[in-house]
């Protein structure tokens, strides 16, 4: 059976392998060459605090003035190991700016890096990071995931092309993250196709154990199914990100009601939704909505009564808003575009009054940005304060996907 490290390090032969495991394991090396002795102390001594390589070179050029070395300090040596004085949790912390199988490899510089990227506070697995077969990726995380110590994860991100052969596995990361009190999790995932949630291939859906998750902060999500089927509790959420992702209404009051603090909530491209309703809510971002199965224009409320910050954007289609009790809201941006069927007739009366009926619930905001569709609808209606306009470019008209 294949080792799960070779995914990390594929240019090793089986014996190397076995060297890899037994110094994680503080087990004697095996045989090693003489050139790869060379390489691991010159990243020892770079490590260290010494800025170029150490090889017989140097020390013959001691003993011969007339060879000059091969390299030359930029400037001295400190006099202390500059990096080793620094504690394990601030070297974690730099670990995690490196992709994660960089940071396993960390695992050859001294003893006391061998266990150092098991605690990391931040693990993302991306396709973009490490060049392996998809089929390989599972491997690669169960094993990762395996050699894990820390009692905390604070990032925590997934994004592949998923696949039905991957649900088991999610899960078991899911719960992973979740029994350690993960705060923010990011599950992207990319079908290839653009419209995911009306495809005809099954997207994630997300297990019904993460709607109970009270360490989570933040939550980012694509092509996932959202659809608790029991009570949600997500006391410490701040922001959630929703995007190409199947909702209703009943499964959106659900999470409202279960995130007493939320803040900032997002949703790109997410139809199905026609009532938005919190007493927490300080941004909302509604950013297209594409709905090619219903026949009727539908409405979605929204009732946020410490609301600062509205922004509708994109291609609606077949989708309308209705602001109600909004009357914190300082910053609105209507930069949304209506689209229609081409074997549609364009009813720009239609349009124009859903506009007015718009402006004249946001005529109190200081700030009102406007893309130019709804400008070219035919109204601007500027209430009785005084508002900061701005005015941004986007298409005219839309006529269909």
């Amino acid at each position: 059976m294949e080792d799960p490290m070779s995914l990390v390090f594929p240019e090793q032969s089986s014996d190397s392998l076995s060297s890899v495991f037994a110094m994680i394991h503080h087990h004697p090396r095996p045989h090693q060459s003489a050139q790869s002795t060379d390489s691991a102390s010159s990243v020892q001594a770079m490590i260290e605090g010494n800025h170029y390589p150490l090889n017989q070179t140097h020390l013959n050029s001691a003993q011969s003035p007339s060879k000059q070395p091969r390299y030359s300090p930029v400037f001295d040596a400190p006099d202390k190991d500059l990096i080793s004085s620094l504690p394990d949790s601030l070297l974690q912390e730099l670990l995690c700016f490196l992709p994660i199988e960089d940071a396993i490899k960390t695992c050859f510089l001294s003893r006391r890096w061998r266990s150092l990227w098991t605690q990391m506070p931040t693990l993302f697995f991306t396709r973009e990071h490490f060049a392996v077969k998809h089929a390989k990726r599972a491997k690669f995380v169960k094993e990762t995931l395996r050699r894990f110590t820390g009692p905390k994860i604070k990032n925590f991100l997934i994004n592949f092309k998923f696949d039905d052969s991957m649900d088991a596995s999610l899960e078991d990361w899911v719960l992973f993250a979740t029994t350690h009190h993960v705060e923010k999790l990011s599950l992207i995932f990319d079908g290839g196709f653009l419209y995911a949630p009306f495809a005809d291939s099954k997207p994630y859906s997300l297990p019904q154990f993460l709607y109970l998750s009270s360490s989570l902060k933040d939550l980012i999500l694509r092509q996932c199914v959202v659809s608790p089927t029991d009570q949600v509790s997500w006391p410490s959420l701040k922001v959630l990100s929703i995007n190409y992702s199947r909702l209703t209404t009943e499964a959106i009051e659900n999470i409202l009601s279960g995130s007493p603090n939320l803040q900032k909530l997002k949703l790109h491209n997410c139809g199905g939704v026609n009532r938005i309703c919190s007493m927490s809510l300080e941004v909302l971002e509604v950013d297209a909505v594409y709905e090619p199965r219903e026949k009727n224009e539908s409405v979605t409320e929204i009732s946020c009564p410490n609301l600062q910050s509205l922004s509708l954007s994109g291609y609606m289609y077949k989708r309308t808003f209705r602001v109600m009790h909004v009357s914190s809201l300082s910053n609105a941006n209507l930069s949304f575009v209506m689209t229609i069927d081409k074997k549609d007739k364009y009813d720009c009366a239609k349009h124009r009054s859903i506009l007015r009926d718009l402006l004249e619930n946001l005529c109190h905001v200081e700030k009102l940005t406007m893309g130019t569709w709804c400008l070219q609808a035919g109204l601007i209606y500027m209430g009785n304060k005084g508002h900061i306009l701005t005015i941004i470019q986007t298409p005219l008209f839309g006529a269909g996907h």
